[in-house]
Protein backbone atom coordinates (compact mmCIF):
# COMPACT_ATOMS: atom_id res chain seq x y z
CA UNK A 1 0.00 0.00 0.00
CA UNK A 2 1.06 3.24 -0.76
CA UNK A 3 1.95 5.89 1.84
CA UNK A 4 -0.02 9.40 1.60
CA UNK A 5 1.68 10.37 5.19
CA UNK A 6 3.99 9.06 7.82
CA UNK A 7 4.59 10.64 11.88
CA UNK A 8 7.68 9.86 13.68
CA UNK A 9 9.80 11.49 15.94
CA UNK A 10 12.26 13.85 14.30
CA UNK A 11 15.30 11.62 16.06
CA UNK A 12 14.34 8.50 14.12
CA UNK A 13 13.33 10.79 11.33
CA UNK A 14 16.84 11.97 10.90
CA UNK A 15 19.04 9.28 12.60
CA UNK A 16 17.71 6.72 15.24
CA UNK A 17 20.18 6.18 18.53
CA UNK A 18 17.34 4.40 20.11
CA UNK A 19 19.40 1.71 21.08
CA UNK A 20 22.57 3.49 22.06
CA UNK A 21 20.29 5.60 24.18
CA UNK A 22 18.38 2.58 25.89
CA UNK A 23 21.68 0.42 26.54
CA UNK A 24 23.17 3.75 27.88
CA UNK A 25 20.39 4.94 29.33
CA UNK A 26 20.35 1.95 31.62
CA UNK A 27 23.48 1.48 32.50
CA UNK A 28 24.08 4.66 33.34
CA UNK A 29 20.90 5.01 35.99
CA UNK A 30 22.10 1.88 37.56
CA UNK A 31 25.74 3.24 37.79
CA UNK A 32 24.25 6.18 39.10
CA UNK A 33 22.20 4.38 41.75
CA UNK A 34 25.11 2.56 42.67
CA UNK A 35 27.24 5.57 43.48
CA UNK A 36 24.60 7.51 45.25
CA UNK A 37 23.53 4.13 47.71
CA UNK A 38 27.87 3.55 48.40
CA UNK A 39 28.13 7.60 48.57
CA UNK A 40 25.18 7.30 50.92
CA UNK A 41 26.82 4.47 53.00
CA UNK A 42 30.02 6.12 53.24
CA UNK A 43 28.78 9.52 54.97
CA UNK A 44 26.31 7.86 57.27
CA UNK A 45 29.45 5.99 58.56
CA UNK A 46 31.48 8.79 58.69
CA UNK A 47 29.07 10.60 60.87
CA UNK A 48 28.39 7.75 62.72
CA UNK A 49 24.68 7.12 61.71
CA UNK A 50 24.14 3.69 62.15
CA UNK A 51 20.58 3.38 62.59
CA UNK A 52 18.56 1.62 60.48
CA UNK A 53 16.05 3.78 59.63
CA UNK A 54 18.53 5.98 57.77
CA UNK A 55 19.61 2.68 55.19
CA UNK A 56 15.63 2.34 54.78
CA UNK A 57 15.53 6.31 53.72
CA UNK A 58 18.51 6.08 51.59
CA UNK A 59 16.91 2.95 49.86
CA UNK A 60 13.87 4.28 48.85
CA UNK A 61 15.18 7.74 47.54
CA UNK A 62 17.66 6.04 45.69
CA UNK A 63 14.84 3.50 44.54
CA UNK A 64 12.56 6.64 43.57
CA UNK A 65 15.46 8.44 41.62
CA UNK A 66 16.04 5.56 39.72
CA UNK A 67 11.93 5.31 38.85
CA UNK A 68 12.19 8.76 37.88
CA UNK A 69 14.73 8.44 35.14
CA UNK A 70 13.81 5.13 34.22
CA UNK A 71 10.07 6.31 33.24
CA UNK A 72 11.71 9.77 31.94
CA UNK A 73 13.90 7.28 29.43
CA UNK A 74 10.76 5.27 28.24
CA UNK A 75 8.89 8.43 27.32
CA UNK A 76 11.97 9.34 24.94
CA UNK A 77 11.58 5.54 23.74
CA UNK A 78 8.05 5.49 23.06
CA UNK A 79 8.71 8.82 20.95
CA UNK A 80 11.39 7.23 19.08
CA UNK A 81 9.46 3.84 18.47
CA UNK A 82 6.01 5.16 17.81
CA UNK A 83 5.23 5.17 14.24
CA UNK A 84 1.80 6.15 12.55
CA UNK A 85 1.34 5.41 8.85
CA UNK A 86 -1.90 6.61 6.93
CA UNK A 87 -1.97 5.35 3.31
CA UNK A 88 -3.33 6.43 0.06
CA UNK A 89 -6.90 4.63 0.61
CA UNK A 90 -7.14 6.43 4.26
CA UNK A 91 -6.11 4.02 6.56
CA UNK A 92 -4.59 4.80 9.48
CA UNK A 93 -1.79 2.40 10.78
CA UNK A 94 0.33 1.82 13.95
CA UNK A 95 3.83 0.26 14.58
CA UNK A 96 5.18 0.31 18.37
CA UNK A 97 8.65 -0.82 17.19
CA UNK A 98 10.14 -2.16 20.93
CA UNK A 99 7.84 -4.96 19.78
CA UNK A 100 9.77 -5.86 16.55
CA UNK A 101 12.70 -7.49 18.08
CA UNK A 102 12.39 -10.20 21.05
CA UNK A 103 15.51 -11.83 22.78
CA UNK A 104 14.04 -12.75 25.95
CA UNK A 105 14.79 -11.53 29.05
CA UNK A 106 18.03 -10.50 30.86
CA UNK A 107 20.33 -7.26 29.99
CA UNK A 108 22.00 -8.79 27.03
CA UNK A 109 18.24 -10.06 25.72
CA UNK A 110 17.36 -5.95 25.93
CA UNK A 111 20.79 -4.72 24.63
CA UNK A 112 20.57 -6.99 21.05
CA UNK A 113 16.86 -6.49 20.87
CA UNK A 114 16.88 -2.28 21.09
CA UNK A 115 19.92 -2.23 18.62
CA UNK A 116 17.97 -4.34 16.14
CA UNK A 117 14.63 -1.84 16.49
CA UNK A 118 17.64 0.93 16.22
CA UNK A 119 18.26 -0.93 13.15
CA UNK A 120 14.76 -0.81 11.93
CA UNK A 121 13.88 3.10 12.86
CA UNK A 122 16.71 3.80 10.63
CA UNK A 123 15.72 1.50 7.72
CA UNK A 124 11.96 3.84 8.27
CA UNK A 125 13.70 7.51 8.47
CA UNK A 126 15.72 6.76 5.65
CA UNK A 127 12.52 5.05 3.52
CA UNK A 128 9.47 4.81 5.22
CA UNK A 129 7.61 1.66 4.36
CA UNK A 130 4.27 0.00 6.60
CA UNK A 131 5.67 -3.00 8.07
CA UNK A 132 3.87 -6.18 8.42
CA UNK A 133 3.57 -6.07 12.00
CA UNK A 134 1.53 -2.93 12.01
CA UNK A 135 -2.04 -2.52 13.46
CA UNK A 136 -4.75 -0.41 11.75
CA UNK A 137 -6.83 1.88 13.83
CA UNK A 138 -10.05 0.96 12.94
CA UNK A 139 -12.32 3.37 15.76
CA UNK A 140 -10.93 5.74 18.07
CA UNK A 141 -12.94 5.55 21.22
CA UNK A 142 -11.11 8.38 23.12
CA UNK A 143 -8.18 10.41 23.44
CA UNK A 144 -7.01 12.24 27.15
CA UNK A 145 -4.71 14.70 27.13
CA UNK A 146 -2.12 14.76 29.58
CA UNK A 147 1.22 16.72 30.54
CA UNK A 148 3.45 15.56 27.80
CA UNK A 149 1.18 12.75 25.82
CA UNK A 150 -1.48 11.71 24.84
CA UNK A 151 -3.12 8.43 25.58
CA UNK A 152 -5.34 6.74 22.98
CA UNK A 153 -7.68 4.56 23.61
CA UNK A 154 -9.07 2.85 20.03
CA UNK A 155 -10.00 -0.76 18.22
CA UNK A 156 -7.11 -1.63 16.82
CA UNK A 157 -6.98 -4.97 13.93
CA UNK A 158 -4.14 -6.79 14.31
CA UNK A 159 -2.23 -8.40 11.51
CA UNK A 160 -3.95 -11.48 12.32
CA UNK A 161 -7.34 -10.04 11.68
CA UNK A 162 -8.23 -9.85 15.23
CA UNK A 163 -9.77 -6.85 16.18
CA UNK A 164 -8.57 -5.85 20.17
CA UNK A 165 -9.25 -2.62 22.45
CA UNK A 166 -5.96 -1.68 22.97
CA UNK A 167 -4.24 2.04 24.38
CA UNK A 168 -1.16 3.74 22.61
CA UNK A 169 0.76 6.93 23.50
CA UNK A 170 1.32 9.84 21.20
CA UNK A 171 4.23 11.48 22.68
CA UNK A 172 4.00 15.36 22.25
CA UNK A 173 6.50 17.14 20.14
CA UNK A 174 5.80 15.18 17.57
CA UNK A 175 6.65 16.79 13.66
CA UNK A 176 2.55 17.65 12.35
CA UNK A 177 1.14 16.33 15.46
CA UNK A 178 -2.26 18.64 14.97
CA UNK A 179 -2.73 17.13 11.70
CA UNK A 180 -2.40 13.43 13.23
CA UNK A 181 -4.58 14.44 15.80
CA UNK A 182 -7.34 15.59 13.29
CA UNK A 183 -6.67 11.90 11.71
CA UNK A 184 -7.25 10.13 15.35
CA UNK A 185 -10.53 12.70 15.48
CA UNK A 186 -11.82 11.42 12.62
CA UNK A 187 -11.90 7.66 13.60
CA UNK A 188 -13.85 8.51 16.67
CA UNK A 189 -17.12 6.72 16.80
CA UNK A 190 -19.97 8.96 17.06
CA UNK A 191 -22.64 6.66 16.35
CA UNK A 192 -22.35 4.37 19.44
CA UNK A 193 -26.12 4.78 21.22
CA UNK A 194 -24.92 2.74 24.75
CA UNK A 195 -24.50 5.44 27.91
CA UNK A 196 -20.68 5.78 28.27
CA UNK A 197 -19.31 4.03 30.45
CA UNK A 198 -19.04 5.53 33.84
CA UNK A 199 -15.34 6.41 34.92
CA UNK A 200 -14.92 5.08 38.99
CA UNK A 201 -10.91 4.97 38.88
CA UNK A 202 -11.60 8.37 40.37
CA UNK A 203 -13.36 6.85 43.14
CA UNK A 204 -10.96 3.70 43.16
CA UNK A 205 -7.83 6.21 43.54
CA UNK A 206 -9.22 7.94 46.57
CA UNK A 207 -10.37 4.58 48.63
CA UNK A 208 -6.98 3.14 47.89
CA UNK A 209 -5.11 6.41 48.71
CA UNK A 210 -7.51 6.70 52.32
CA UNK A 211 -6.33 2.88 52.94
CA UNK A 212 -2.66 3.24 52.13
CA UNK A 213 -1.96 6.69 53.86
CA UNK A 214 -4.06 4.51 57.06
CA UNK A 215 -1.88 1.62 56.85
CA UNK A 216 1.46 3.88 56.22
CA UNK A 217 0.69 6.13 59.48
CA UNK A 218 -0.26 2.99 61.60
CA UNK A 219 3.14 1.48 60.50
CA UNK A 220 4.76 4.53 61.42
CA UNK A 221 2.87 4.87 65.13
CA UNK A 222 3.75 1.44 65.76
CA UNK A 223 7.99 1.84 64.81
CA UNK A 224 10.17 1.39 67.70
CA UNK A 225 11.58 4.50 66.92
CA UNK A 226 7.95 6.29 68.26
CA UNK A 227 6.50 3.32 69.89
CA UNK A 228 3.24 5.26 70.14
CA UNK A 229 1.14 1.92 69.25
CA UNK A 230 1.92 -1.76 70.32
CA UNK A 231 4.97 -2.89 68.08
CA UNK A 232 3.41 -6.25 67.08
CA UNK A 233 1.15 -4.64 64.55
CA UNK A 234 4.07 -2.96 62.89
CA UNK A 235 5.26 -5.93 60.25
CA UNK A 236 1.36 -6.52 59.74
CA UNK A 237 0.88 -2.78 58.76
CA UNK A 238 4.41 -2.43 56.69
CA UNK A 239 2.83 -5.42 54.74
CA UNK A 240 -0.21 -4.13 54.26
CA UNK A 241 1.27 -0.56 53.32
CA UNK A 242 3.41 -3.00 50.49
CA UNK A 243 0.40 -4.52 49.48
CA UNK A 244 -2.27 -1.25 49.10
CA UNK A 245 0.51 0.55 46.65
CA UNK A 246 -0.33 -1.48 44.06
CA UNK A 247 -4.15 -1.38 43.53
CA UNK A 248 -2.60 2.65 44.36
CA UNK A 249 -1.00 2.78 41.22
CA UNK A 250 -3.25 0.33 39.07
CA UNK A 251 -5.95 2.90 39.17
CA UNK A 252 -3.47 5.89 38.87
CA UNK A 253 -1.68 4.48 35.83
CA UNK A 254 -5.59 2.97 34.19
CA UNK A 255 -6.91 6.69 34.58
CA UNK A 256 -3.78 8.18 33.37
CA UNK A 257 -4.34 5.73 30.05
CA UNK A 258 -8.02 7.30 30.10
CA UNK A 259 -9.25 3.65 30.34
Amino acid sequence: MELKKVWMSPETEKKSRYGYRAVGGVLRIVLLMTVLLLVGTMLSLSMGVTQKWFSSILIVVVTVIGIVLAAQMGRRGMQDAMIFFLTENDRLWIMDARGFSNHGNGFWGFAVGSMETQAFLRKQGKQPFLPKGADEIVKVLNIKENRTHYAIRCQARHPNKRVTRRTYFLVKGIQHEEILLKELERRKTWENTLEPVENRNPLYIILSGIIFTGCVILCVLSHPAFSKLPGEIYFPCLGASFVMLFPLLYFIIRQRRGE
